[in-house]
């Protein structure tokens, strides 16, 4: 099996000034979590959607019927609000654990008119993604630059466990991906190993730059040269057996 030290990601520059407050009325559109915790002002670390509120009824969210994505740690939204515009036909859902991010992002949508197709969650990925959609729900997911969690006594907090792969897979639309980008070849190879355990799961299978928008941190490592790990699963009915077949696909762009 491929072998990567874990050594620190560049760091990113944060986003500086006031933390924004929620929207509200006509304007509380783009973010969800007043559905789906009673209050837009509950979400984040351990917070647990109503049982009254899931599986979401995403034709009456989004005012039509069609196939949704999800998007795991949207960041700034850069990703998220490129998918929704290359692939209209579609329903976009992203689930942010900041709430610095997931607000801002929420005003710039109101600000921007959009664009309509994409609805956010500030919340724990772990706890809203398995709650909010049937098994099956969502057309593909989508998880971009995980955070690595450095410290030793954190790493119980990184995203990807064999856990939540499994609850990611069932999730999945057969025929869906998972598609997956980081910029830490440990961590890529960690998310790796724990979907290629998934017997459901077909890959990994490397893609490349353009198949995607890019994520405001993968921007940034492009314009630094570094390595990007980029890689997706297929879920089917099967699955051949065989080990993590290849690493990673790494590239500077």
């Amino acid at each position: 099996m491929w072998r990567a030290a874990l050594v620190p990601a560049a760091a990113m520059p944060r986003v500086k000034g006031p933390l924004r407050r929620p929207l509200e009325g006509a304007d509380e559109w783009p973010i969800l979590n007043r559905l789906l915790f009673g209050d837009p002002d509950l979400g984040g670390h351990h917070q647990v959607p109503l049982p009254t509120s899931v599986p979401v009824d995403w034709a009456s969210v989004f005012g039509r019927s069609g196939p949704v994505t999800l998007e795991i740690g949207f960041n700034r939204g850069r990703f998220l609000r490129a998918l929704a515009r290359l692939q209209p036909e579609r329903d976009h859902v992203g689930v942010e654990i900041r709430r610095r991010y997931a607000w801002l992002v929420a005003h710039e949508m109101g600000r921007d008119d959009g664009p309509e197709n994409v609805r956010l969650v500030w919340g724990d990925a772990k706890l809203v993604s398995p709650a909010i959609a049937p098994p099956g729900g969502f057309a593909d997911v989508y998880i971009n630059f995980p955070d690595p969690w450095w410290k030793k006594k954190h790493t119980k907090r990184r995203l990807v466990n064999d856990e939540f792969a499994s609850a990611l897979t069932d999730l999945l639309a057969p025929g869906g991906s998972l598609w997956i980008k980081s910029d830490v070849a440990a961590i890529a190879e960690e998310i790796e190993a724990a979907f290629a355990a998934e017997p459901r799961l077909y890959g990994p299978t490397p893609f490349s730059a353009e198949d995607l928008p890019p994520s405001f941190r993968e921007a940034r490592c492009l314009e630094m040269g570094l390595p990007i790990y980029r890689f997706r699963f297929t879920r089917g009915e099967a699955r051949r057996v065989s080990p993590v077949a290849q690493a990673p696909t790494g590239d500077a762009g």
